[in-house]
C-alpha cells in the first residue's frame, strides 16, 4: 500500500529560497520533521516562488507502478491544487539508484508529472539524491545539467528554526510511528483494570470544571516531572471522556502549554488500551496539525481512528489533512475550546505570540 503523507505549512507558506535548488532539497528533512527515504516528495509553490505553500510525500514503488502507487500520485496532484500550488518541485529520494530497483523511479516521476498537468499545475523542476545528508550529490531528472552537492541538512534555516522552536528533526518516518507505539499488552491490560476502577461510580464525581482543572495540573506538573502515574493516566484518561473537557482542552494547542500538553496526549496515547487511546491520539492530531506538524498529526490521527474508527473528531481532521487545508482553516477549534473552557469558568494560558 502507498503511503501518502500531506504537511500543509502553518499559515500555509513557509520561506525557503529556490533559487538554490540544492537548499530547498536540504530543507526537506525539516519540513517534513523527518528525513525521508525512498521516496517521492512535491514542493508545491504559490504565486511567490520563494514561498512553500504544502509539502507532500508518497513512497516509491518497489518494482512496478500499482495502482495504489497511481492514486497517490493523483491525490497529491489533486491537494497541490487545492492549495493553490502553481508549480511544483519534485525531488525523488532513493538510496538504490544505480540498481534495478530504482527502474520504475521515471515511469513513476513521468506519472506524477502527467497528473500535475492535468490538474493545470507545472511542474518546474525534478530532482533526484541517493539520501539527504551533506556533501551527497543531486542531479536533475529533467535532462538539463542542474546538480551539485548537498549543503548540511541539519543547518538549513528551516532546521534550524525547527529547533529552536524545539521540534527535533527524526531520522526516519519509522521514528516518527515510533513516538505513539503502544506499550507492551501487559502494561495496557494493567491500564485497563485501573481505567474501569476509575469509571466505576464508587470513584466518586467530578464536575467537567473539576475534571479540566484537574487535566490542567497534571499537564502543568507534567512539564517538571515528565512522568505520568498508572493511576493519573486512568484519571486523565476519564476526564477526557467529557466532551466539554476535551474541547476545552484543544484551546492549550495555541498556548506555550502545548509542548509538554502532547507529551500529555502521547503518553496516554501509548499507555491506554483500545478504544480509550482514541481520545488523547486525536487530541495529539489536532495539536501537531494546527502547529503544522503535518507527518505527526497524519500518524496520530491514523491511530485514533484504527481504535475508535467512528472517532468524529480524528475523522473531520484526517479527511482536512488528506485535502490538504492548511492549519489555519482549523484554528477556530482551538478558539472554540477556549470557548469552552470559559463556559465552565476556567481560564487557559494565554494564546502564545506567533
Amino acid at each position: 500500500m502507498a503511503t501518502t503523507q500531506p504537511n500543509p505549512l502553518p499559515d500555509g507558506r513557509s520561506r525557503v529560497k529556490i533559487s538554490k535548488p540544492g537548499d530547498l532539497i536540504a530543507a526537506l528533512p525539516a519540513l517534513l520533521g523527518f528525513r525521508p527515504h525512498r521516496s517521492l516528495i512535491a514542493v508545491c509553490l504559490g504565486g511567490d516562488p520563494t514561498v512553500v505553500q504544502c509539502v507532500m510525500r508518497q513512497d516509491l514503488p518497489r518494482g512496478v507502478v500499482t495502482a495504489d502507487d497511481s492514486f497517490g500520485l493523483e491525490h497529491i496532484a489533486g491537494v497541490c491544487a487545492q492549495a493553490g500550488a502553481e508549480a511544483v518541485v519534485t525531488v525523488v529520494v532513493d538510496d538504490r539508484y544505480g540498481e534495478a530497483a530504482a527502474a520504475s523511479n521515471d515511469v513513476f516521476v513521468d506519472h506524477f508529472v502527467d497528473c500535475l498537468d492535468e490538474v493545470g499545475i507545472a511542474a518546474i523542476a525534478v530532482h533526484a539524491t541517493t539520501a539527504l545528508v551533506a556533501g551527497r550529490r543531486w542531479w536533475s531528472l529533467a535532462g538539463d545539467s542542474a546538480g551539485g552537492l548537498l549543503p548540511d541538512p541539519r543547518a538549513s534555516r528551516v532546521a534550524v528554526a525547527q529547533v529552536l522552536r524545539g521540534r527535533p528533526i527524526l531520522e526516519s518516518r519509522d521514528q516518527l510511528v515510533d513516538v505513539l507505539a503502544p506499550l507492551h499488552r501487559r502494561e495496557q491490560r494493567a491500564l485497563g483494570r485501573l481505567l474501569a476502577l476509575a469509571r466505576h461510580p464508587a470513584s466518586g464525581h467530578r464536575s467537567d470544571r473539576e475534571q479540566l482543572e484537574f487535566v490542567l495540573v497534571r499537564i502543568a506538573a507534567m512539564e517538571s516531572t515528565g512522568h505520568l502515574t498508572d493511576n493519573e493516566i486512568a484519571a486523565l484518561s476519564v476526564a477526557l471522556e467529557r466532551v466539554p473537557v476535551r474541547d476545552s482542552v484543544l484551546g492549550l494547542a495555541l498556548t506555550d502549554a502545548a509542548d509538554v500538553a502532547e507529551q500529555v496526549w502521547i503518553t496516554l496515547a501509548r499507555a491506554l488500551p483500545g478504544r480509550a487511546r482514541a481520545e488523547p491520539a486525536a487530541l495529539l492530531g489536532f495539536s501537531a496539525y494546527v502547529r503544522g506538524n503535518g507527518p505527526l498529526a497524519g500518524i496520530a490521527l491514523a491511530a485514533a481512528l484504527d481504535a475508535d474508527p467512528e472517532h468524529r473528531l480524528a475523522g473531520l481532521l484526517d479527511m482536512a489533512l488528506r485535502h490538504g487545508l492548511q492549519p489555519s482553516a482549523i484554528v477556530d477549534l482551538a478558539e472554540t475550546g477556549r470557548d469552552s473552557a470559559a463556559d465552565l469558568g476556567v481560564t487557559l494560558p494565554p494564546v502564545a505570540p506567533t
